[in-house]
């Protein structure tokens, strides 16, 4: 009988969040979570907005120069594992304090946690 150790706890954070500052701290990751998707919807464009996802220090680790006008998807291609507990964030380039633009960003991940399963 082999056995395989598996990530057993799954995280979906969900931050809505308005196009009206130049910095957003919109998704907390623990330290040891690994991250397996990054995705930002927008839903009430704001046209000229330019939008980076990133961490502290790399503000377009996931996500570079994404279209704030225009309705529709981006999901990142890459992946993490959060050595420390450290935040995602988004920048934003031309936002507007008055406007009524609205944005989602999807985070899934796992949690260290692991339990064996016997195959």
């Amino acid at each position: 009988m082999q056995g395989q150790r598996v990530k057993n706890i799954s995280y979906l954070c969900k931050a809505i969040f308005k196009l009206d500052a130049k910095t957003k701290e919109l998704a907390l990751l623990p330290a040891g979570s690994e991250v397996l998707s990054v995705n930002l919807e927008i839903i009430t464009p704001l046209p000229n907005a330019v939008i980076d996802i990133g961490l502290a220090g790399k503000g377009d680790y996931f996500l570079d120069n994404i279209n704030g006008g225009a309705k529709g998807f981006s999901q990142s291609s890459i992946l993490l594992t959060s050595s420390s507990t450290q935040t995602i964030n988004a920048t934003i380039a031309n936002f507007d304090a008055k406007a009524d633009s609205l944005a989602i960003l999807r985070v899934h991940y796992f949690l260290p946690s692991e339990v064996l399963v016997e195959c």
